[in-house]
């Protein structure tokens, strides 16, 4: 098909219910009526699509409409992450859908943020809105920033709005070169990051709020997760309301991982028509180097001009009737093979969950020690594992789903040396004799007790090579609490930690390992262990904690093994 004569119009106005006026750039064929592709961002309209581009949509025969969400960069109002997306979602789409060379129907597609933006556009039941694609996107606000199983996401919400959100917010106060040295502020506090995240407590966190520009920082922060405001933001509770078909686009190492296979599968489940695809990405990065490995030329395939013919079929198909070809829902990238496998459903239908209990005699405290793995129940009494917790000193967050500046780069590191630590218990397997596919939902059953009144534990998953290189596979974080009698914590409980899911292909002579502990610092705010939090107080203590895994409390990792 030949490409068509674009032409493109800047600062496009429309008015939302309440009055509020919203821009955006529109990229558009010279002559004609064609489907609109909608994207809502708070990035900046002008250069915030950093993994497609609108003019080669609009050649393919779209209308491609690129707005500044409510209170971001050339679009009126105030700011609170996510408030105002549901309705204003819905008043564009209105509006998009009516415009002169607009011929009524809507799809939408973005990643992160402008991921959700669909999702909760969505939910408001727009009728002109017949399809979208949500690249890396959540399901909620509170188990995204303030709740992941309990914890704050410290490193994200903190660089996330001090990178990202503040600078505009600054500058939208009057001319840029007013605020140069307020911007340039920003720069040193990013360039210094590592060192801010040690203060507390956080709702006083110097580089935010001495700007006094973002006061959502530390009220949001505050609010529990129950609380009213996060009503309006989920989409998790709200899944019945979306009735649009959806390609979802996810990474093992990204940190909305489980939100967008949650999403697939609410519309697929459904019958909506859905497909997932999920690569061995960190967020936003679709090439081959991933953290500190290789995944060879296969984990491009939708890079650069493959991620838009990816979303061109889907639309095409959607929003012009365009014929595709049969394929399956899922299509998944199986790390170690290092190749492109697909799937009618996930979980998958071959899936048999196996547990790998907990075995050591009482040492399984670093690499070193004598924590095992084995497919067998534990039987007799068995000797526990001990640790001390100090959230002076936290378990630094070293790869995974991370979203956050500093040393801690994301995606899979060797976890060799951060396994010398007394507070990491390591439990691993024999060599594998053959290789073995591992690929699904993964979660820990762990038997601990705590001499805290709240406390934290963590879980890794861990590919190890014959030559010690351990590469982090997915983690977890449940905030736990202890039940006590004269002062003095009584009970073994039983916690379940989500480790989200993976696909790894075990190779000939590798191992598994698990890493059990009680932080992942700075993804994760340190618990204190006093029953408070480090967003409002400062005072700690260290936590006593036991793992046990005998017959009566068999501790384990429940894996997806693929026949």
């Amino acid at each position: 098909m030949e490409a068509k004569r674009i032409v493109l119009e800047r600062n496009v106005a429309m008015k939302t219910r309440d009055g509020v006026t919203l821009m955006a750039d529109i990229y558009r064929p010279e002559e004609g009526k064609y489907p609109v592709l909608l994207t809502r961002l708070p990035y900046s309209k002008e250069y915030g699509l950093n993994f497609m581009r609108a003019e080669i949509l609009a050649e393919a025969g779209y209308v491609v409409i690129v707005q500044d969400v409510r209170g971001r960069y050339s679009s009126a109002g105030k700011f609170v992450p996510y408030v105002a997306e549901a309705n204003d979602g819905f008043d564009t789409i209105q509006w998009a859908a009516n415009l002169p060379y607009a011929n009524g129907v809507v799809g939408m597609f973005g990643l992160s943020y402008y991921g959700y933006t669909q999702m909760l556009a969505a939910i408001s039941g727009a009728p002109e809105l017949k399809a979208i694609a949500p690249v890396m996107a959540q399901n909620s606000m509170t188990d995204v920033f303030n709740d992941h199983n309990g914890a704050l996401e410290l490193g994200m919400w903190e660089t996330w709005n001090l990178e990202s959100m503040l600078p505009n917010l600054i500058t939208r106060e009057g001319e840029i070169s007013k605020h140069k040295e307020r911007l340039q502020g920003i720069l040193n506090d990013l360039d210094n990051i590592n060192s801010w995240y040690d203060f507390k407590p956080y709702v006083e966190w110097p580089p935010i709020v001495k700007t006094g520009a973002m006061s959502y920082f530390s009220d949001l922060m505050k609010l529990p997760s129950e609380d009213a405001h996060w009503e309006k933001l989920t989409v998790r509770d709200n899944y019945e309301k979306v009735n649009v078909p959806g390609l979802h686009i996810a990474g093992w190492y990204d940190c909305f991982l489980d939100k967008t296979i949650a999403n697939f599968e609410n519309g697929h489940k459904r019958g909506l028509g859905d497909r997932l695809i999920i690569g061995p990405w960190t967020h936003a990065n679709f090439t081959q180097y991933i953290g500190e490995r290789d995944f060879s030329s296969a984990a491009n395939k939708f890079s650069g001009p493959n991620m838009h013919k990816i979303h061109l079929e889907w639309f095409d198909h959607h929003l012009k009737g365009a014929d595709v070809a049969e394929q399956e829902a899922v299509l998944y990238f199986a790390m170690g093979a290092n190749e492109w496998r697909s799937a009618i459903n996930w979980p998958l239908p071959n899936t048999r969950y196996t547990p790998f209990y907990f075995e050591s005699e009482g040492s399984a405290n670093t690499r070193n020690g004598d924590g095992r793995l084995s497919t067998r129940l534990p039987e007799g009494d068995g000797k526990p594992d001990f640790y001390t917790y100090n959230p002076e000193n936290p378990v630094p967050s070293n790869g995974g789903g991370t979203l956050h500046k500093g040393l801690q780069v994301d995606g899979p590191k060797n976890q060799a040396a951060l396994e010398l630590r007394e507070d990491i218990l390591c439990y691993t397997s024999l060599p594998f004799e053959k290789e073995m596919e591992v690929t699904g939902p993964v979660s820990v059953e762990l038997y601990a007790k705590t001499d805290a009144v709240n406390t934290d534990f963590t879980a890794k998953l861990v590919d190890v090579a014959p030559d010690g290189t351990a590469f982090n596979l997915a983690d977890g974080i449940i905030r736990a609490s202890s039940v006590y009698e004269n002062g003095v914590a009584q009970n073994i409980l039983k916690y379940t930690i989500d480790l989200w899911a993976v696909s790894n292909v075990f190779l000939k002579g590798h191992m598994i390992r698990v890493e059990i502990s009680s932080s992942n610092f700075p993804r994760f705010d340190p618990n204190p262990n006093t029953g408070g939090s480090f967003i409002d107080t400062t005072a700690s203590v260290p936590a006593h904690q036991t793992i046990f895994h005998d017959a009566a409390h068999p501790s384990c990792i429940i894996l997806p093994i693929i026949r």
